[in-house]
């Protein structure tokens, strides 16, 4: 019964890392630019930070190597082979498929030429090269007066299964979609200090129709990005959404339902970098829909009010100086100490976090004078608590019993140096918070884990809770 671990969350949420697009098309003018020298702050840093920065960082790095560092990445391309793992095709390093050859060959320059830090502004020349650009693709969406509608009230409630993500599969894993107005449903993966994932459906006009959108995205190694996608197929009770600008060639989502099965698959090209390929899929069945029939009945959900509207299709994104050809509806934003506020307004994004009703705020600030101190820290939303009357952990063979687990909502993990956390895009309502310590980080509560009684939560939009963490006091037996 294993959560998800840290590589695998990253390539969840920015599986689409921004790389220079080989697919795009190119004018017929050419125009003369400059070629630098490689190095390390020239363009190796950037290769890396767009392929390994997500794997490769924070305290867990995958593999132990951290390449966020000139220093670092000196050592792993001289002493952990880090050469031949980007060039495996059959078990490629990043774990979505190799970097471009491009990209491949300028790290083995940079090793051959003893890893410079700062060009050599001689070497630098001049080269005749097509002017890049990109033709986006026209969108035909799907009108939901005539059909697709239904798939608003299909996707309420909590489904539990597992997720298949670049070739590894999890065995458990949860999504719980809600109503938050009478037009909008909405779900979360919140990962904790390695950031979040939300997938929220509204009822748009994208061009003069009235459809479905997917708003997609959230803050992940110290960036904010969300990317838009809108209804362009709906049949035998599947639904295709592709990118809100550059279409079905750049990436696209398609959910799937049959009986009390529901099937979301994800297929991206990093932003045009590749041909899509599969990125992610999960299959969960419906466990429980009475926190979704509520939420249902208390927004009168779902009608066709219009959350949003794009006359003209998605406003063009601007991806910065260092990445003029923007190829999908995608905005972003290094999140540094902005809110998601600050975060929302820089990226420019056509929705933000403060247009979203009806979602509640949790403040964690952890102590860690009681048995977290030094470790990190796995959340348990749930509906129901994990712990019984007595304050003893509901187990069953030494671990967490599988109906307990089945009530998890959210579960995120904190950092042991992290102490103060905002749990944020939270459905409303009643939920219990338990806290576990995972000492043989198995990712799974079971016997020898620390924990704490779980706590009764009535959530509210507009009322912010603020908690303080002192209660991991007990083992479980």
């Amino acid at each position: 019964m294993k959560l998800l671990n840290k590589s695998l969350f990253y390539s969840l949420l920015i599986g689409i890392g921004i790389q220079s697009c080989k697919t795009i098309n190119t004018q017929d003018q050419d125009v003369e630019v400059q070629l630098s020298a490689v190095s390390y702050n020239g363009n190796i840093k950037q290769i890396i930070d767009n392929n390994c920065f997500y794997c490769h960082s924070g305290e867990t790095p995958s593999a132990g190597m951290d390449l966020t560092t000139y220093d670092n990445l000196v050592e792993a391309v001289k002493n952990r082979g880090l050469l031949n793992r980007i060039n495996n095709a059959s078990n490629p390093m990043p774990q979505s498929g190799l970097m471009t050859k491009e990209d491949r060959l300028k790290l083995k320059e940079w090793a051959d030429k003893n890893f410079p830090l700062e060009a050599n502004t001689n070497s630098i020349n001049t080269v005749k090269t097509p002017t890049m650009y990109y033709k986006a693709p026209e969108i035909t969406p799907i009108n939901i007066d005539n059909e697709g509608f239904d798939f608003m009230t299909k996707m309420q409630g909590h489904w539990v299964g597992d997720i298949f993500l670049l070739g590894q599969k999890i065995p458990w894993f949860a999504f719980d979609f809600r109503a938050i107005n009478t037009s909008q449903i909405h779900g979360l993966f919140e990962g904790g200090t390695m950031g979040n994932l939300f997938n929220t459906f509204f009822v748009a006009e994208y061009k003069g129709v009235k459809t479905i959108m997917l708003r997609n995205g959230g803050i992940l190694a110290d960036i904010y990005r969300t990317s838009y996608f809108v209804l362009t197929e709906a049949s035998n009770n599947e639904y295709l959404f592709v990118d809100a600008y550059g279409g079905k060639d750049i990436m696209w989502v398609k959910v799937s339902f049959k009986d009390n099965k529901m099937k979301m698959v994800s297929y991206t090209s990093r932003m045009g970098s590749n041909k899509p390929s599969k990125h992610m899929e999960f299959n969960g069945s419906l466990l429980h829909s009475d926190l979704a029939q509520k939420a249902s009945e208390k927004y009168n959900f779902p009608t066709k009010e219009v959350v949003k509207r794009f006359p003209n299709g998605m406003p063009l994104a601007d991806w910065g100086e260092q990445y003029p050809v923007v190829t999908s509806a995608s905005y972003m934003m290094q999140a540094g100490d902005k809110s998601y506020a600050e975060l929302g307004e820089l990226a420019q994004d056509p929705i933000q976090i403060n247009d979203i009703e009806n979602i509640a705020t949790v403040d964690l600030s952890f102590k860690r004078s009681d048995l977290s101190k030094d470790n990190k820290i796995s959340v348990y939303l749930s509906r129901e608590p994990l712990t019984d009357n007595n304050g003893n952990f509901k187990t069953e063979y030494g671990y967490i019993a599988e109906k307990m687990m089945n009530e998890v909502l959210l579960f995120p993990e904190i950092s042991k140096s992290q102490n103060d956390f905002q749990l944020t895009y939270l459905h409303e309502g009643k939920c219990y918070l338990t806290f576990v310590i995972d000492n043989n980080q198995d990712m799974t509560p079971g016997k020898g884990d620390y924990y704490s009684e779980s706590l009764a939560l009535d959530l509210k939009a507009g009322t912010p809770l603020k908690i303080e963490v002192d209660n991991i006091l007990k083992t479980i037996n």
